[in-house]
């Protein structure tokens, strides 16, 4: 089993500011700012450098929920994150999706927060992904449900994979490694 906790930060990052995040994200992905060789639409800029109070909020709350996770603090080398913006037109093989974040000279540690989904998914399998014992053994495959709203902090160096896709309608997350 992958040892994963959620973060609740609803009272923080509210409807609004999670309506603005999504927003950005879509602008972002209009504009052409997204990779090309990875799951359509993942952003290619830092998503948290983009400017505005729900950004910082989002930034904060994910090295926070990490420093909670490992219930101490540490010296961060570096924070990375993206934005998705995904649905059923964008759907590609899932088998491809699987990765994992293993540096040889740091930790990582793994988030992705819930901004917005399409009403009437199982927010079960609509969340993230994880094979415990390697991508050859599907029978050890575990969903993390998706929960609006909250982080869920797991190590970097375990492999997972975005939800499955149920809806012709997007959805937006963000996604984000904090290197250690």
């Amino acid at each position: 089993m992958i040892d994963y906790k959620y973060y609740d930060w609803t009272s923080l990052i509210d409807d609004e500011s999670r309506d603005h995040c999504a927003r950005d994200i879509k602008d972002t992905i209009a504009q052409g700012r997204f990779w090309h060789n990875s799951p359509p639409y993942q952003t290619n800029v830092n998503i948290f450098s983009l400017p505005g109070q729900h950004w910082i909020n989002l930034k904060m709350s994910f090295i926070w929920s990490c420093f909670a996770f490992m219930r101490r603090e540490v010296q961060i080398r570096s924070v990375k994150s993206w934005g998705y913006m995904t649905s059923l037109r964008t759907e590609e093989n899932r088998d491809n999706y699987w990765h994992n974040h293993i540096r040889p000279d740091a930790q990582v540690l793994s988030g992705v927060f819930y901004l917005r989904m399409p009403p009437n998914v199982n927010l079960q399998t609509a969340g993230t992904e994880f094979a415990p014992n390697g991508v050859n053994d599907p029978e050890s495959f575990h969903f993390a449900e998706a929960r609006i709203g909250n982080w869920i902090i797991w190590p970097g160096k375990e492999w997972h994979r975005p939800g499955i896709l149920q809806s012709e309608k997007d959805r937006f997350i963000v996604a984000a490694d904090m290197e250690f």
